[in-house]
């Protein structure tokens, strides 16, 4: 049977198995049906992209990356925030260049959101307003960003939000509480990014080569990314407790939250370094220590036991998570 073998289907992702032969002492070649590479858009002199994976071998021609990447989302038939979700969810697909028509449909507060929003997203810049149209575009150089970077810029940001939560519950800072609400936008940022950089690099694999990693490690940090999300969004409603409490808790009580708090942290931080069993050991010692205080609180009552129970629901979420993440990282690392 030969080697060579073009597939009886009209699919034109069926593969095509072909024989690599040898031409001169020192080069190896492939030869390509023209018909069949045709229809995938190569002709003579295209460039094609090897790229070796652990139990494959990529081929991507040249052009793969040259597809127009633009969208536009007619604000007209639908209600105001179902543009600013449409909008988000292009820039997460990894649109390039996304045009809002009909801006003028939507109201004054509701447009003023959505360019905010727009201009927020790492990467995209506002290009043109119009009285009828926005349209935003990627001003980013892929290659000057990296996965693996953006997701420890959100594990750092992510876990100082959340010891400056607890604290501001402790101390009854107020202001403290506001700037960790405020830096939850910036940890949403980071996430959409990773995953914009994922979504994309499923479709080119010269864009998940460019971002520093592979596919493998790349839905990793995606899911790591959205565990982290998780633990900034415990944060900000740690945070809100300030704002409520009628004074800070009463020091034994505030030793034990940050006690608490400290712990539920490791847990991420364990997992995040691969320390798969040290990480599920510590998130059942914050599942114990969550259930000990929660009891005294019941306990106790007070004013302000309802808001603390909270804290602590938190807090033990913020252990689950690390769960999450050690689980992540240990099925991504089976094999190695």
């Amino acid at each position: 049977m030969s080697a060579n073998r073009i597939p009886d289907t009209d699919d034109v992702r069926a593969p095509v198995e072909r024989k690599v032969q040898i031409a001169g002492n020192s080069t190896f070649v492939v030869s390509l049906p023209k018909e069949w590479a045709t229809e995938q858009g190569l002709e003579s002199g295209s460039s094609m992209y090897l790229y070796p994976l652990e139990d494959r071998l990529v081929a991507a021609a040249g052009t793969v990356s040259c597809r127009d990447r633009t969208v536009t989302i007619d604000a007209e038939p639908i209600d105001d925030e179902s543009v600013l979700q449409r909008a988000r969810a292009a820039y997460l697909a990894g649109y390039d260049r996304i045009t809002i028509e009909n801006a003028d449909a939507l109201e004054p507060d509701a447009r003023r959101t959505l360019e905010r929003a727009i201009g927020r997203l790492v990467g995209m810049e506002i290009e043109t307003v119009a009285a009828d149209a926005i349209t935003a575009s990627s001003v980013l150089d892929v290659g000057e960003v990296s996965l693996p970077q953006t997701v420890a810029q959100a594990r750092q940001l992510a876990l100082e939000m959340h010891e400056d939560a607890v604290r501001a519950v402790r101390d009854g800072d107020e202001d403290l509480a506001r700037q960790v609400i405020g830096r939850d936008d910036d940890v949403d940022r980071l996430f959409a990014f990773v995953s914009r950089g994922f979504h994309r690099g499923l479709e080119d694999v010269h864009e998940i080569d460019r971002l520093g990693t592979d596919r493998t490690a790349a839905f990793r940090q995606y899911r790591i990314a959205r565990q982290l999300e998780r633990v900034a969004d415990h944060a900000e409603r740690i945070a809100e407790v300030p704002a409520r409490q009628s004074s800070p808790p009463e020091a034994e009580l505030a030793d034990r939250l940050e006690t608490v708090g400290g712990d539920a942290r490791r847990v991420v931080e364990l997992a995040l370094s691969g320390e798969t069993e040290r990480a599920l050991s510590a998130r059942s010692d914050v599942r114990r220590s969550v259930s000990e205080v929660d009891r005294r609180l019941y306990d106790s009552g007070g004013p302000d036991a309802f808001l603390y129970g909270a804290v602590l629901r938190s807090l033990e979420r913020t252990a689950e998570i690390g769960g999450n993440v050690a689980r992540a990282t240990a099925e991504s690392t089976i094999g190695e």
